[in-house]
C-alpha cells in the first residue's frame, strides 16, 4: 500500500517545480541560521569592546554622607566622604521607556566634564528626563522604614578622562553637607575619603556645590506661580532639585580614613579646564 502511494506520489511530481522549491527553501534556510549566529556573535562582540572601553547603560543612585572624624573620642573638625548606593541598580532603558528620552541621557552624558558633572537638560525633554528619575528614586524609597528628610538631587556622569567606567550617577546630598564643598580650600584641607581614588568624587561635589549657589542666584528661592511643568518650555529650569526621601541618616566607613594627596591630583587637572574657587558658601544664599 505503501509502496503503491510512494510510486503513484513520484510519478505525478513536476520535478522542475519540486526542486527550485526545495533548494530554494533550503538556501533560505541556511542563509537564516548563518544570519542569525552573525548578529549574535557581532552584538556579543560589540558587548565586549563596549565592557573594555568602560562603557555602561547602568543607573545607579548614590546617597553622600560626611562621617565627622574623631581622634582620641575628640573631634578633629574633619570629615570622612562616603557614598553608598540607595536603591537596586537599573540600566537606562529600565528608567526612561521612551527610546528618545534614553538616547537623550546617553547623548547629555557624553557633554558632562569634571567641571560640568551635571546632564546639561535643556527645554522640556529634558526637564522630563531630570524628574523621571527623580519620580523613580521616590516610588522605589516611598515604602522606606527610614524617617524622611530633604535631599538634593541631581543627575551627573562622570568625565571619562577621570573615571575608567562611566554611567550615570544620580547623586543626593543634603543641602548643609553641599554647602560645605562650596569652599574648594576646605575641602582640601578638611575632607578625607574611603579609596584613593574618591578623590574625583570632593571634585565633583565641590563643582555641583558651585553650580547650585548659581542656580540658587538664578532661580531665587521663588517659583514663578505662573509655571506650567508641561506647558512651559523648561528652557531653564533647576537641576538641582529637593526630593523628601526616607534614607538612613548616617552611614560608617568600610576602612580607615585617607588623606588625598591634592598636590600631585592638582597637577594632573591642570590640562583639564576645571575651576576650582575658594570662599565660604554666600551668606545672601541663605
Amino acid at each position: 500500500m505503501i509502496r503503491q502511494w510512494w510510486d503513484q506520489l513520484v510519478e505525478n511530481w513536476d520535478w522542475f517545480v519540486f526542486l527550485p522549491e526545495l533548494l530554494g527553501k533550503a538556501a533560505g534556510v541556511v542563509v537564516g541560521i548563518l544570519l542569525s549566529w552573525f548578529l549574535l556573535i557581532r552584538r556579543r562582540l560589540r558587548s565586549m569592546e563596549k565592557l573594555q572601553r568602560g562603557d555602561s547603560d547602568d543607573v545607579l543612585f548614590q546617597a553622600h554622607y560626611l562621617h565627622p572624624i574623631s581622634r582620641d573620642n575628640k573631634q578633629t573638625g574633619n570629615f570622612q566622604l562616603l557614598f553608598r548606593n540607595v536603591a537596586e541598580k537599573r540600566t537606562v532603558e529600565q528608567i526612561y521607556d521612551n527610546p528618545a528620552a534614553a538616547q537623550l541621557v546617553r547623548t547629555l552624558g557624553d557633554q558632562t566634564t569634571l567641571d560640568h558633572p551635571i546632564l546639561p537638560t535643556n527645554g522640556t525633554i529634558g526637564f522630563e528626563v531630570l524628574n523621571d528619575a527623580a519620580g523613580w528614586i521616590s516610588g522605589s524609597l516611598a515604602t522606606s522604614p527610614s524617617s524622611r528628610d530633604v535631599w538634593l538631587f541631581c543627575v551627573t556622569a562622570e568625565d571619562r578622562q577621570v573615571v575608567r567606567k562611566r554611567c550615570v550617577r544620580c547623586f543626593l546630598i543634603r543641602e548643609q553637607d553641599l554647602k560645605r564643598f562650596h569652599d574648594w580650600d576646605w575641602c582640601r584641607n578638611s575632607v578625607y575619603v574611603e579609596r584613593p581614588w574618591h578623590w574625583f568624587r570632593v571634585v565633583a561635589l565641590h563643582r555641583i556645590a558651585r553650580l547650585y549657589a548659581d542656580q540658587k542666584r538664578l532661580f531665587g528661592g521663588r517659583v514663578d506661580g505662573n509655571t506650567m511643568p508641561l506647558v512651559d518650555d523648561q528652557q531653564g529650569h533647576r537641576r538641582i532639585i529637593p526630593l523628601s526621601l526616607g534614607l538612613i541618616a548616617n552611614e560608617s566607613p568600610v576602612v580607615e580614613p585617607f588623606a588625598v594627596d591634592w598636590e600631585s591630583q592638582v597637577q594632573r587637572l591642570a590640562p583639564i579646564e576645571l575651576t576650582l574657587e575658594t570662599g565660604p558658601w554666600p551668606s545672601e544664599l541663605g
